[in-house]
């Protein structure tokens, strides 16, 4: 069986094409799953959101800063988190996420923010069990 040299590329190259596809695919799963698992871990409880608690432990949610307490905090403030775009790697069954958020309370009325951080860099390892990326470690910048 004699395979010439260029169908021998071609099929290098859709090989090469479809794993590239794959690791793509499987980055935008890992980082849309975790953003919504960190969303929820900071807004959980405020603005009628709760968390999913297969996707995260309990010893590594205590690692997430609880902003329980702000000074000029008022009970009928909204709280917005945004994340960064963020960076993945991963092998397929595990990866490690890099994000930063920004934690904010905003007065209802004036809509002006009274508290929170802006710009805080984390580092978030996940896995996949049983069909979806749960985090397994976190690390976050002072």
């Amino acid at each position: 069986m004699n395979i010439s040299l260029k169908s021998w590329r071609i099929r290098l190259i859709v090989a090469l094409f479809l794993v590239l596809a794959f690791y793509i695919g499987f980055y935008v799963w890992i980082l849309q799953s975790v953003k919504h698992t960190v969303t929820s871990i900071y807004m959980d409880g405020k603005n009628g959101i709760a968390l999913d608690d297969s996707s995260v432990s309990d010893a590594v949610k205590s690692k997430f800063l609880q902003f329980v307490d702000f000074p000029n905090q008022k009970p009928d403030d909204n709280v917005q988190v945004q994340l960064s775009t963020g960076h993945v790697f991963h092998t397929f069954t595990r990866g490690t996420v890099w994000i930063r958020y920004t934690y904010e309370g905003v007065g209802r009325h004036d809509h002006a923010a009274r508290y929170g951080v802006s710009r805080v860099p984390i580092k978030i390892k996940a896995k996949l069990d049983h069909g979806s990326w749960v985090i397994v470690d976190k690390e976050e910048q002072p």
